[in-house]
């Protein structure tokens, strides 16, 4: 194998496991929607609201971290790069559920919630950045 060849090889077998991991995470997202129905059918049947609803928006933004997640394989797959800002805001996402986690877990703290918010507050920030930098 000459060595034009190996960049092209490794090209394609990169290709081949983003899609495959598009694949598992479409399945995952149809797993989740599901769930979410599920969810909704639990709030209806539950004697309180709140019992139903905490599954329903941990799994809700659950769902949103794993779209994040598949639109950056995707535009991997068209583009060969991933957009930061598709990271981000699956990491925003993903603060986000764990915040309403702990929220909801009653561990709360006001250093967990300072904590929180630096993080949030620096993700947004560099998305903002990254928005100003470069629109897409």
């Amino acid at each position: 194998m000459s060595d034009q060849g190996f960049p092209t090889v490794m090209g394609k077998i990169v290709d081949y496991l983003v899609m495959l991991l598009a694949f598992i995470t479409l399945v995952a997202l149809i797993f989740g929607v599901y769930k979410l129905s599920l969810d909704l059918f639990n709030i209806l049947n539950a004697s309180t609201f709140d019992i139903g609803a905490k599954n329903f928006v941990i799994d809700t933004l659950t769902v949103f971290v794993v779209l994040e997640l598949m639109l950056g394989f995707l535009q991997y797959h068209g583009k060969n790069r991933i957009s930061p800002s598709y990271i981000i805001d699956a990491g925003i996402f993903f603060v986000t559920r764990e915040l309403m986690i702990e929220l909801y877990a009653g561990n709360t703290t006001p250093l967990t919630f300072v904590s929180f918010a630096a993080i949030i507050g620096v993700l947004g920030l560099v998305r903002a950045v990254l928005t100003k930098i470069s629109p897409t």
